[in-house]
């Protein structure tokens, strides 16, 4: 059985993902020019790389370096993974990193699951509904996943990330305006908004707020639409003012930030 899916981010630095779920397929010796960083969410894989005939249970990762001959199953039953395949220069250019060292261990175990759940977030996110802020939400995968890889595995010295309130008062400034704007926003437009690198800013608004900027931007497209219903504005044609893909998206968001649908909101 298998129910594989493969994501060509043509936009984002040609980065790939493939989603895999197979009980009999396999793969013959090969390489790829990229990174490949995995997380085994179910099952069992396994291959032989460096040498070595693996197996690689749940919950422990699958870190290649490029250029490195591997070899690739299911090594009981049937395996579940998100395999990312990404270029070296993609990863300076999203992380911001002079100095890449890769990877010394192929396999280590994935501590509190925190790749594996950065990889799933990213599956989730390509297979979401598209919006005027979709890709936004796929490049802060990509990022939360190849920093999380990169920082723990791979020796990235990451810049911590600072208190940044004026970068955070031009954000919120420019996420209200290309809004009500009824624009489309980028994490790089933002980013240069604020004169930080994309990865800065992600980490440091986030470690600011509790927010990525995506998600400030979801906040505020949700907070434009409730001041249009309550200016009796149609819920349809509010969804569609404030940015949303339509009512059921709009009513899904609204539910998850107000703890109700648009419909109950009642003005007195």
């Amino acid at each position: 059985m298998s129910a594989n899916q493969y994501h060509h981010l043509s936009w984002h630095h040609g980065i790939e993902l493939f989603e895999a779920a197979f009980s009999t397929q396999t793969f013959s010796r090969h390489a790829h020019a990229g990174f490949a960083i995995g997380a085994i969410a179910e099952g069992a894989g396994g291959y032989v790389c460096r040498g070595e005939s693996m197996v690689l249970p749940a919950g422990s990762l699958s870190l290649m370096n490029p250029e490195e001959p591997h070899t690739g199953h299911a090594a009981a039953g049937r395996v579940r993974y998100n395999m990312l395949y990404v270029s070296e220069a993609a990863v300076r250019e999203v992380l911001g990193l002079r100095d890449l060292r890769g990877f010394s261990e192929i396999a280590p175990q994935d501590r509190g699951f925190q790749l594996m759940r950065a990889l799933d977030g990213l599956a989730r996110q390509l297979n979401g509904q598209t919006g005027p802020d979709w890709r936004m939400g796929v490049e802060e995968a990509v990022h939360e996943a190849l920093a999380g890889a990169f920082a723990r595995h791979g020796r990235a010295e990451l810049r911590p990330p600072g208190q940044e309130p004026r970068a955070l008062a031009v954000l919120r400034e420019r996420i209200t305006a290309g809004v009500e704007a009824g624009e489309s926003l980028t994490l790089d437009d933002l980013a240069a908004e604020a004169g930080l690198h994309p990865s800065y800013l992600v980490r440091s608004i986030a470690r600011a707020t509790g927010m990525t900027p995506h998600a400030h931007v979801i906040h505020y497209r949700v907070v434009y639409a409730r001041r249009l219903l309550l200016g009796g504005v149609p819920a349809a044609e509010a969804a569609i003012a404030a940015g949303f893909c339509d009512q059921p998206h709009l009513i899904r968001q609204f539910r998850r930030h107000y703890g109700v649908t648009p419909g109950a909101l009642i003005r007195h």
